[in-house]
């Protein structure tokens, strides 16, 4: 009974007509382990295997959906993943030399439905995986979210689940934590505070990463096999990773549910799109031209070259 009171609480809490948008976080079933390459590949692993009622858990390494309610009209549920199959990804990490260097690579996406997400709500909820934060927004915010919804279908950007540094809001593409994390930054929410308690920052030894020509020096198998290091000294060569964590996200609700009133906060007045439709889309369909592949050396140090990525000029 107390799984069902908090599962409807989450569906229909105060507020439950005001316009507002929901996280909905889900925690990993085991914590992964972020103390080393080695200890996350295999925590990640681990997780996989993972099942509720029978069923393969559906968020193995964590995730976020959001929910938009502008007053009465029927709610908008999205949640970025991978049409990738896991023996997809077993093929590029036996065949294609990729390693930890997954975490930066484009892969094709896609939203869940409004059904997939309902259909694991109440479950995970009842055994305490997911936790909600509200934003009460006023009339402007959410019809400002709700123009950015559309945008993200119209331009292509939700056939893009984005590595861990991709930005959405540059064309890039997004994972599940980015995607949801992007609509408080649309509404410029995204404080400082709020990014330190939310976002995980690694520093990748460069010897780990595989790029076009060159494998990286431990194979995902090596981590399984045992094999590892520890992340990178500020004076090796390496790369910092900047990244929404749904774990840390999800930490922070605390409880079962948190709520936070924006109401008094403008709306933005700027474009949501940085550059031209035609410019944003053209990114978008370079992104997406160039997703699943091995990235150049170039490319994973310089994120870069933004006229590069951004405008296509790229060799």
């Amino acid at each position: 009974m107390p799984g069902l009171l908090i599962f409807l609480l989450i569906l229909f809490p105060f507020h439950s007509f005001a316009d507002h948008l929901d996280l909905l976080i889900y925690r990993a079933p085991d914590p992964l382990n972020w103390q080393s390459p080695g200890r996350l590949v295999r925590s990640m692993t681990k997780n996989l295997s993972t099942q509720v009622d029978g069923k393969d858990y559906p968020h193995p390494i964590s995730h976020v959906n959001i929910r938009l309610q502008c007053g009465r009209e029927k709610p908008v549920y999205r949640g970025m993943t991978s049409i990738k199959s896991n023996g997809a990804y077993l093929w590029d990490f036996l065949m294609k030399g990729v390693s930890l260097d997954t975490m930066l690579i484009n892969q094709t996406g896609r939203s869940y439905t409004e059904q997939e997400i309902l259909t694991w709500l109440k479950p995970l909820t009842e055994k305490g995986y997911v936790r909600q934060f509200r934003l009460i927004l006023n009339s402007d915010q959410c019809a400002r979210l709700r123009r950015y919804v559309d945008l993200y279908q119209s331009t292509g950007l939700i056939n893009i689940y984005g590595g861990l540094r991709s930005d959405p809001l540059l064309g890039q593409g997004a994972g599940c934590s980015a995607f949801a994390a992007s609509f408080l930054r649309v509404l410029n929410l995204d404080s400082t505070k709020l990014r330190q308690a939310w976002q995980r920052t690694l520093r990748i030894p460069l010897e780990l990463l595989s790029v076009k020509h060159e494998r990286a020096r431990i194979s995902f198998l090596g981590y399984l096999r045992g094999k590892d290091r520890p992340w990178a000294s500020p004076q090796e060569p390496h790369i910092v990773l900047k990244f929404w964590d749904p774990e840390k996200m999800f930490h922070w609700v605390g409880g079962s549910y948190r709520e936070w009133d924006v109401r008094d906060h403008n709306s933005p007045s700027k474009p949501l799109l940085p550059w031209s439709r035609e410019v944003f889309e053209n990114t978008v369909q370079y992104h997406f031209t160039n997703r699943r592949r091995l990235l150049t050396k170039e490319e994973v140090l310089n994120t870069s070259s933004k006229t590069c990525r951004n405008f296509q000029k790229c060799p």
